[in-house]
């Protein structure tokens, strides 16, 4: 009889239901540990890999888009110009000289900046039997170790005044400069050709900023025959070309002029021709100095698109002068704004200010230095030595008036391009390049 066909018992279909289980759970383990095997070293890797590089890209996108932004804080004041009762605060019998205390007042607003300009009027002489005043001036060097103390970290030279001694005390500048403060760029003055090629700049904040300063002329006859390159004078082919090379190594031009009619607060036709001239070759900033008063400011523009932000004069910054004008003064300041977006690069000039100042002297109190007109007071004014000269007109409510006058001044921009073309001979006439004759007498 066959026995195949004989149902199990009840014993072995639990064995094999057991055994079936058993199966599939260790497929399950198997399953489980071989898709846990296969996420950790696969799946979670190229997973993770792929949110690392969206996030990436996401990051780098979000770099890209956007822009890199820097900026740089600038100052400038006008004329460091030194009459006797100034150098003498200096003297001490030791042959010890120090003019510190001349900038005592306004030192928190140089060294808050991160660039600070100033007008050194006249040449430096280490020699203080050399030492002289108006109407040709040789000013001590320890003036030039002041004005450096104090924050100022470029230096104007570009002046009538800077051939006053000729080429002797010319060359006494440049060897004090080169040797006591090599890195601070003088401007408008060179001891060799090849510094006269070159272009100088600061980088400040990852701004290179390019400095240009010229005069309209000189008192006297230069540095002498062969040493032409020694002043930068104002030639349109020159300064031209000195702007485009500058624009080519920097971010941002700043443009120095030494120009205008002493004592008049309105920008002379000389000034606004060549203030027309500077915004069509591309210059950012232009600083004017040399009438010893103040005169507005604002910004040039045209419809090809060209602007810049000008100063026409910022007046005197250290004298004894005579008159309320003449101690009446301003403080440049703006800012620099570098922007780089997609590999391109834009520069903004931002809150364009002039702060007025005013220069103090009492010489019997031997108290001489400028102030920030917001930090003088009434009491100051009435000690003022000018007023033995000009009486009450010299206060603190006049001084104000005639800031805010010659600021509402209406400057109208000019068109014309005759003027480009003038020098100046030794008594101050202007005289056409071209023809020789005399365009305007002094």
């Amino acid at each position: 009889m066959k026995k195949n066909n004989i149902p199990l018992n009840f014993k072995e279909k639990s064995n094999s239901r057991i055994s079936l289980f058993c199966s599939v759970l260790v497929l399950l383990v198997l399953f489980l540990l071989i898709h846990q095997i296969d996420y950790n070293l696969i799946t979670r890797p190229k997973k993770e890999a792929a949110e690392a590089t969206a996030l990436t890209e996401k990051k780098a996108e979000e770099i890209a888009n956007t822009p890199q932004i820097s900026t740089a804080s600038v100052i400038a004041v006008g004329d460091n110009l030194y009459h006797s009762k100034l150098y003498e605060s200096g003297e001490n019998d030791s042959g010890v000289w120090n003019y510190d205390h001349i900038y005592t007042h306004v030192l928190d607003q140089i060294q808050a900046a991160d660039v600070a300009l100033i007008d050194q009027e006249t040449v430096l002489t280490t020699d203080h039997d050399g030492v002289s005043t108006y109407p040709s001036f040789a000013t001590p060097s320890e003036v030039g170790d002041a004005i450096v103390k104090a924050g100022f970290d470029v230096i104007e030279s570009a002046t009538n005044h800077v051939d006053d001694y000729g080429l002797d005390d010319m060359e006494q500048t440049f060897q004090f400069w080169n040797t006591n403060y090599p890195e601070i760029p003088v401007l408008g003055i060179h001891p060799t050709q090849e510094d006269a090629d070159s272009i100088k700049t600061k980088e400040v904040n990852g701004i290179t900023i390019a400095f240009l300063d010229y005069t309209y002329g000189t008192n006297n006859s230069g540095a002498g025959e062969g040493n032409e390159f020694m002043i930068d004078i104002f030639d349109k082919e020159k300064v031209s070309a000195a702007i485009q090379k500058a624009k080519e190594i920097s971010d941002c031009v700043i443009f120095v002029a030494h120009w205008g009619t002493e004592d008049d607060s309105m920008p002379s036709e000389y000034e606004k021709q060549w203030a027309t001239f500077l915004m069509q070759q591309g210059v950012d900033v232009i600083i004017g100095g040399h009438p010893h008063v103040l005169q507005p400011y604002g910004r040039l523009s045209d419809d090809q698109g060209n602007s810049t932000l000008i100063f026409y004069s910022l007046g005197n910054f250290v004298s004894t002068q005579q008159e309320l004008p003449e101690l009446l003064e301003g403080m440049a300041s703006f800012t620099i704004q570098k922007t780089v977006l997609h590999g391109e690069t834009t520069i903004d000039i931002l809150d364009p200010e002039v702060k007025p100042m005013v220069m103090h002297y009492n010489f019997e109190d031997g108290e001489y230095g400028p102030y920030m007109l917001e930090d003088y007071t009434e009491d100051l004014a009435s000690r003022h030595s000018v007023r033995d000269l000009i009486g009450d007109e010299f206060t603190l409510e006049n001084l104000k008036a005639r800031y805010e006058e010659v600021m509402s001044m209406n400057v109208e921009p000019s068109t014309g391009s005759n003027l480009l073309n003038v020098r100046f001979d030794w008594d101050g006439n202007m005289i056409d390049k071209t023809t020789g004759e005399i365009v305007e007498s002094n």
